[in-house]
């Protein structure tokens, strides 16, 4: 029966597409038959060993990254938002704290942060005053004096959203209206958006400030400015903000961090997931680890901390009590030694997205108002006396214009997808080898015909006796 069983498996590997076994068992000689082996042997080493490194690579997920050069005709500038620097400004605020500045006793001796602080404190610890808060600020009217890109006049308020930052208080968001989004069609500071801004405090409130001026964020027609760092401008200045994007496509786990399609509200379920995409507002990783920070401020210290985002229907008051900064600040110092709050809480609950368009921001500064142009304007108004402004100190020139309408375009690819991880271990079988698909049809063919063998001896047997 060996014999027979043998005769079949050997009939079988001599019809075999692959090189080695078949000359193996041909050779009448023992010399080429060893040298048959050698070769044999050696060649599915090396054909292992490399099949093995290729499904090993397939499996680290690498990726190559491809960079494009696109050129638009035309191009949306992005979503603006300006704020004043300082929180109170208006007449109103001034009316408000004389009420309050005689009962107040500041602990500083340069400026008078202490009475900021507190009087900042007594507006948003109140239900009431708070929602009064837009009073203490600019309006629209006061803050933005002139607006114009080339033969747009973006003065008028229809350009415009009222935005409200809980550290800086009035804001306006330019270019966030769908129906008068401002596109450009060319580049350059002669082509700029050009806003002039007055960033002047009502008579009564210069104590309170070392200094004035504006607070700018750039980002997405649907980004959070939160999401996005401010960056402070000067007054009496001419500020050039050029702009260029980049758009960035990566592939989701396990190729790299990303969670993958974070614009569909529906993928993920978790809290603040779910609280930053029912505010209709574009998602992003950055802004979700900071409301969960602020999350955890909130329920440590029952505050909220001013510099971190803070969305809640809920009245709570931030955090500028002694009791509260120490409560803060234990916790912001005990998470810089330990991450594990943002590791284990934050970072689960936040996916990382993997498509995102962010924006650079180069910007120079040059003189706005010079001490020539303050006494012609002063003069040209009539100002005299105590009416004489120093506007060199209120007044600031924007100009935001793209430096150039090619953006990047990075995609990332995976190195090796399965087509190529079966062409390679392909190819090395057959390199050294000589065998394809077809030769592992011819080893199921020897299990089946040993099979038979069997099922066919087994009968035979049954039937002798």
């Amino acid at each position: 029966m060996s014999k027979k069983l043998s005769s079949v498996i050997e009939e079988s590997l001599l019809s075999s597409t692959s090189h080695g076994i078949p000359n193996i068992i041909r050779s009448d000689k023992l010399a080429i038959r060893l040298m048959w082996i050698f070769f044999t042997v050696v060649s599915t080493g090396l054909c292992s060993y490399m099949i093995v490194q290729s499904i090993m690579n397939y499996f680290s997920f690498e990726t190559t990254s491809k960079i494009q050069i696109h050129t638009e005709k035309s191009s949306i500038l992005p979503a603006i938002t300006i704020c004043n620097s300082n929180f109170f400004t208006s007449e109103y605020s001034a009316q408000f704290i004389k009420n309050f500045t005689n009962d107040i006793k500041s602990n500083s001796n340069y400026f008078n942060y202490d009475q900021y602080y507190k009087l900042f404190q007594i507006v948003t610890s109140s239900e009431e005053l708070l929602s009064q808060s837009y009073k203490f600020g600019d309006s629209f009217e006061k803050l933005i004096l002139n607006c114009k890109l080339i033969t747009v006049d973006c003065t008028n308020r229809e350009y415009w959203n009222y935005y409200y930052h809980q550290l800086y208080g009035n804001c306006y968001q330019i270019n966030t209206k769908k129906e008068n989004l401002i596109r450009v069609s060319r580049t350059g500071w002669n082509n700029a958006l050009k806003i002039i801004l007055n960033i002047s405090v009502a008579d009564g409130l210069e104590f309170l400030y070392p200094s004035v001026g504006a607070y700018i964020m750039i980002h997405n027609q649907t980004t959070s400015p939160l999401s996005t760092d401010a960056f402070a401008v000067s007054p009496g200045l001419d500020t050039n903000i050029a702009i260029s994007k980049q758009f960035k496509s990566s592939l989701p786990k396990p190729y790299s961090n990303c969670d993958g399609d974070t614009s569909d509200p529906n993928v993920f379920n978790s809290k603040l997931f779910n609280l930053i995409t029912s505010r209709n507002i574009s998602y992003n990783q950055k802004l979700c680890m900071d409301v969960c920070f602020q999350d955890f401020i909130i329920q440590e210290c029952k505050c909220y901390h001013a510099d971190f985002p803070f969305f809640s229907d809920e009245f709570i008051k931030p955090c500028y009590s002694d009791e509260d900064y120490e409560c803060m600040n234990s916790k912001i110092e005990n998470d810089s030694k330990d991450t594990s709050i943002l590791n284990d809480i934050c970072e689960p609950q936040c996916p990382l997205e993997c498509n995102s368009m962010s924006y650079k921001i180069f910007y120079s500064f040059n003189d706005f108002i010079k001490e020539k142009n303050n006494e012609d304007i002063n003069n040209f108004y009539n100002f005299t006396g105590t009416n004489r402004r120093q506007m060199k100190n209120e007044l600031m020139s924007l100009f935001f214009y793209y430096e150039t309408l090619s953006y990047e375009e990075i995609k990332e690819k995976e190195s090796i997808d399965l087509v190529g991880l079966l062409s390679n271990i392909g190819g090395i079988a057959g390199l050294f080898l000589g065998i394809s698909f077809l030769s592992l049809v011819e080893i199921i063919e020897i299990a089946f015909q040993i099979v038979y063998f069997y099922t066919k001896s087994t009968k035979v047997d049954d039937t002798s006796e």
